[in-house]
């Protein structure tokens, strides 16, 4: 059977790399321009989404038990754990920030939208949903480090974005074992197209996230 896990790998490098020199959000937050509203803005959308995945992989997990996958079972169950409790990252950030900034927040229509696109991948095959977590985990590890230096240089500090830190350390262990186990997660179904479909799709809906981003920085320049 043949293997995904490297056109897998090299497409997420692609779309990341292409994100960090094309994004208007990467560029502003590399300006330094980001103001707190937005900042507050895209924690918010975190901890929105933080708070949906952790769902998310209790309906993975039983979706493949119905399946009746052992691989994907552990992987889920594994995942669940390893995900718990990770919006309170997102709402501890958000403490820390001046109230006025944070009243009234909602998160962006995009943010909900890759929620959404969460559970339409578990409908599709858990399998599309692991392999939207690999993308979500390797493209952290490629893009944040710049990502918070670009924050930093905002104003904003590591210790005040826990939510990204604290992702980028673990998902640097989590993606080096999610492509080595990627293969024996897909056993041949779905097709590889619809696999390999799903960073193009999650990397769509999340660059409409960064542009969300960037408009309620313009709103409130």
């Amino acid at each position: 059977m043949t293997s995904l896990a490297v056109p897998l790998r090299k497409s997420i490098e692609d779309w990341a790399e292409r994100l960090q020199r094309t994004s208007p959000l990467a560029i502003l937050a590399k300006k330094g321009e980001l103001p707190p509203r937005a900042f507050a803005f895209y924690l918010e959308s975190l901890r929105f989404l933080f708070q949906q995945s952790e769902r998310n992989l209790a309906w993975a997990l039983a979706r493949s038990e119905q399946l009746g996958n052992p691989a994907l079972i552990e992987y889920f169950r594994r995942k669940s754990r390893e995900e718990r409790g990770h919006d309170r990252w997102a709402m501890s950030d958000l403490a820390q920030l001046p109230r006025g900034i944070t009243q009234a927040l909602q998160p962006a229509h995009a943010v909900v939208s890759l929620a959404g696109l969460q559970r339409t991948l578990i409908s599709r095959h858990p399998v599309c949903f692991a392999t939207y977590i690999l993308w979500t985990e390797y493209f952290t590890v490629l893009i944040g480090d710049d990502w918070l230096d670009s924050l930093s240089a905002c104003g904003y500090e590591r210790t005040g974005v826990s939510a990204i830190a604290k992702h980028v350390e673990a998902d640097r262990e989590h993606a080096a074992a999610g492509f080595g186990e990627f293969d024996e997660l897909w056993q041949g179904d779905p097709e590889p197209s619809v696999i390999l479909a799903v960073v193009e799709e999650a990397g769509r809906v999340f660059e409409a996230f960064c542009e969300e981003v960037c408009g309620e920085a313009r709103r409130v320049a």
